[in-house]
Order: C-alpha cells, then structure tokens, then sequence
C-alpha cells in the first residue's frame, strides 16, 4: 500500500484512484483532482494523538487485518483507511 495526501489527511490505498474514491465515500466531499503520493517515512498524527511515520501505521493496520483473516472473520486485507492528519 501506498499513502496519498488528499487535503490534510494521510490515505493509505493501493492506487492514487483508490485513495480518491475512499475519500468520496467515506469522508465526504470531492477529492481534489490530484492528490500527491507521501513518503513513508514521514510523520502523522494518530487518532490516538501520538505520532508515527506511514510506514509504522501501514504495518499496523495491515498486522491487525491479518489478525483478523486468521480467526476466519471476513476482511478486506487491502481496502484503504486513514492513516492520520497532516496538520
């Protein structure tokens, strides 16, 4: 997975398009026409209000989804999510 900056969050997605459609859908609102593709080394803040780089919060989420398909519980291993805000 990738991470895509699309105004002042962090989405992790596959593709730039993925990251778009996410952000239609779940956030709400139009995405702008390009969002850029962000390092993974750098810094976000988390929900929780601590902050890691992409790179750790990608791994995470991933490890817990897979967590999850090893108890048989259905999960969309690469669906993508907020990694967390840029401000």
């Amino acid at each position: 997975m990738q991470a895509y900056r699309v105004y002042n969050l962090a989405i992790a997605a596959d593709v730039a398009a993925e990251a778009r459609e996410f952000y239609r859908q779940e956030i709400g609102g139009d995405p702008p026409e390009t969002i850029a593709e962000l390092s993974l080394e750098l810094m976000v803040r988390c929900g929780s209000g601590e902050t890691k780089t992409i790179r750790d919060r990608i791994n995470e989420e991933l490890d817990s989804r897979n967590s999850w398909l090893r108890m048989g519980v259905p999960c969309h291993l690469h669906w993508p999510f907020v990694i967390g805000s840029l401000d």
